[in-house]
């Protein structure tokens, strides 16, 4: 070691030591603290301490709040045959008494670490087979089983959260964990509940599952009940009794201990029978108090400990009420409380429903017969409902964003009226109807009318040399927001001086290069407006011919207009709103001889289906055409086989096509630019 000036060492390790103080010696008693390595708890100690009733509380209350509200699907929209889907599911999940398995296996993931459910399949295969969904009629039986019954058969670094097989005890005798009899199946079949997160190198000495929700709570709970059991006996001898003895230290010193020790055992046992005692002249007998000063801080801080460890509110730690009753307080817990279920059903059951509704929806004999439905998710209901103080606080936010949008213009007091209470109950949504939709359109209509009279009368007096710098900052606004918004089509706007209601703008490709021959487009005063159309122009022959492109106009009546004023040689036959593929439909940016290329695909052809494999959910796309209007349409759930009309087939392939078509009728009829159209015909 070496000496410093101040009679201070460096340890060999770095510490600073000094014998005069202690700090760092063998005095110090900071000195020797240190991480203590935690070795995985047993089985059989998991198990002994869910005898606890603090320890049944964090295994079961966050089990059974997590399935408090029973789960069940959604979808991304509203469609008739939805609700009978969600019925059919919510129907097939009480009367299978599924949650009941489910709330059991959670229960085995938070004692041991891990769990499972093993479905027993009637699909024709081994279960060491993967299942295959479209051979499965019903899942016979569900069987919860944890870790202990549950052991991986083999796993790697890759797959250690999802091992191929998996091997279940056949054992008659269910503390038996060595049998060497054992059925293997595989993972596909088994619904995995993975414990908390655990390094890889630990994981390893836990047959690759996770770690018991009991493992950190266990020594808080530890200091917890070791200070209880050392209170309660404190409480039973809340004051010390004090005899004191003549010449006691003579008495020992001259080895009477034994008469010493029958005297005070005579006086103990007639104390403790007939509450009165004995005593020589000169003895005498007290009682000094003890005093509890700062268990209750301590306490506190065990408790503390306790709450963090279990990862749930004191409250319903212990089962009792918050001590803020309905304060906030009380309302802040609630709020953490249901945020920790949330997590919770995110982390242990969102994976695993999605697996389980999948399978149950696509047999045969499932709630939906065999179709597996699009676009839904598993839905988790909130664990609070709102209370009725919420409800009223939402409504006067309500209230008080509608009048800013009434003071504003936006809305009119009917519309918000028929938004909050047109319905059967009070919607915190805002929906104009069509009627007063119509109205507003009118009366909008109006105002741009009166703007481009007065347009007009800006373009007279610009001739006669007037307001000159007005017009031309407008208008040139209009043509700048016209050429932002239709760059995102590929192609730019090269303008014209000023027309006055109007600027005309020639088309300028993505190489540079202007064709005079394509049609123009006539951007207005609107600037603020990027709705594009195309207008359309009947010749005397009543042919009709394609027209300039319009932008900057408030709608289709305004864009009618003003092509009637630009094309006075020619009958305006109407305009058309167009969207992005309209835009470069029109202008020709596709080369049709290699393909149309859009959203990241080549398609052959306009209405002509391609499957899109790399695709998350969707398993075909098409470029759907329908006279001049051209549109994107992902269809077809990724994964799911159809169940095409085809000799021989079976009855079941003809029940699930049926009830496919029968659900979407409506929308099939609406015929190219209808995603079901589409499905309906390529895989149903």
């Amino acid at each position: 070691m070496a000496e410093t000036s101040d009679n201070s060492e460096i340890r060999a390790d770095g510490v600073l030591i000094n014998a005069i103080t202690g700090l760092g010696t063998k005095r110090d008693k900071s000195a020797y603290y240190g991480l203590q390595t935690e070795s995985h708890m047993s089985e059989t100690e998991l198990e002994a301490l869910y005898y606890d009733p603090l320890c049944r509380r964090v295994v079961d209350v966050p089990a059974e709040a997590a399935l408090a509200k029973p789960p069940t699907i959604t979808f991304a929209e509203e469609d008739e045959g939805h609700e009978d889907i969600i019925r059919s599911v919510e129907k097939y999940l009480e009367e299978e008494s599924v949650f009941q398995f489910i709330e059991e296996a959670l229960k085995l993931q938070r004692i041991y670490g891990g769990a499972g459910i093993f479905m027993v399949c009637d699909d024709g295969l081994e279960p060491d087979q993967p299942m295959d969904i479209s051979r499965v009629r019903r899942i016979v039986d569900l069987v919860p089983l944890s870790k202990r019954e549950l052991k991986p058969h083999d796993y790697n670094y890759l797959n250690y959260r999802n091992p191929d097989l998996y091997r279940i005890s056949t054992s008659k005798s269910l503390s038996d964990s060595n049998d060497l009899q054992y059925l293997l199946v595989h993972s596909s079949r088994v619904l995995r509940f993975d414990g908390l997160f655990l390094p890889w190198k630990q994981r390893l000495y836990n047959d690759g599952w996770g770690l018991s929700f009991l493992q950190p709570f266990y020594e808080p709970w530890k200091r917890y009940r070791g200070a209880t059991d050392g209170l309660a006996t404190m409480l039973n001898e809340m004051d010390l009794f004090v005899h004191k003895i003549p010449g006691l230290a003579n008495k020992i010193t001259a080895g009477k201990e034994s008469a010493l020790k029958q005297r005070l055992e005579a006086n103990a046992l007639s104390r403790s029978i007939y509450g009165g005692m004995a005593l020589d002249t000169e003895e005498e007998v007290s009682f000094a108090a003890r005093s509890l000063g700062g268990a209750q801080d301590i306490f506190d801080r065990l408790l503390d400990d306790l709450v963090a460890a279990a990862d749930m509110p004191k409250p319903l730690l212990f089962g009792t009420s918050p001590a803020g009753g309905l304060s906030e307080s009380g309302k802040y817990e609630d709020k953490v409380w249901a945020a920790t279920i949330e997590r919770y059903q995110n982390q242990s059951l969102r994976r695993v429903l999605t697996q389980y509704f999948t399978i149950i929806m696509s047999m045969a004999e499932g709630p939906t017969n065999g179709e597996l439905p699009e676009d839904w998710t598993v839905h988790f209901p909130p664990y609070f409902a709102t209370s009725d103080a919420d409800r009223a606080n939402l409504r006067q936010q309500v209230a008080l964003t509608d009048q800013i949008y009434m003071q504003a213009g936006v809305l009119t007091a009917m519309e918000v009226r028929a938004s909050r209470y047109g319905g059967t109950a009070y919607n915190i949504e805002t929906v104009i109807h069509e009627e007063e939709e119509a109205r507003l359109l009118a009366k909008r209509e109006l105002e741009h009318e009166a703007a481009l009279q007065g347009f007009e009368g800006q373009r007279k007096a610009l001739e006669q040399g007037e307001n000159e710098a007005e017009v031309e900052v407008e208008a040139d606004r209009a043509v700048q927001d016209a050429t932002d918004y239709i760059q995102m089509c590929g192609v730019t706007l090269e303008a014209s001086p000023n027309n006055g209601m109007y600027r005309v703008a020639a088309v300028v490709h993505p190489d540079g290069q202007r064709n005079d021959a394509e049609p123009v487009v006539l951007v207005g005063s609107r600037h603020h407006d990027k709705k594009i159309y195309r207008g359309y122009l009947k010749r005397e022959d009543s042919s009709l011919v394609e027209g300039p492109l319009l932008m900057g106009f408030y709608s289709s009546r305004s864009a009618g207009n003003a092509l009637k004023h630009f094309c006075q040689d020619d009958e305006v036959h109407g305009v058309v709103q167009l969207n992005e593929l309209d835009v470069q439909h029109l202008i020709g940016t596709y080369d049709r001889a290699d393909g149309i290329e859009y959203a990241g695909h080549t398609f052959p052809g306009y209405n002509d289906p391609i499957r899109t494999p790399d695709h998350p959910t969707k398993s075909h796309a098409v470029l759907a055409r329908e006279g001049s209007k051209v549109k994107l349409i992902r269809f077809g759930q990724q994964g799911v086989k159809g169940s095409p009309k085809r000799e021989g087939e079976s009855a079941a392939s003809r029940k699930r096509r049926e009830s496919f078509k029968a659900r979407h009728a409506k929308n099939i009829k609406k015929g190219k630019m209808s995603a079901a159209y589409w499905a309906s015909r390529e895989k149903w």
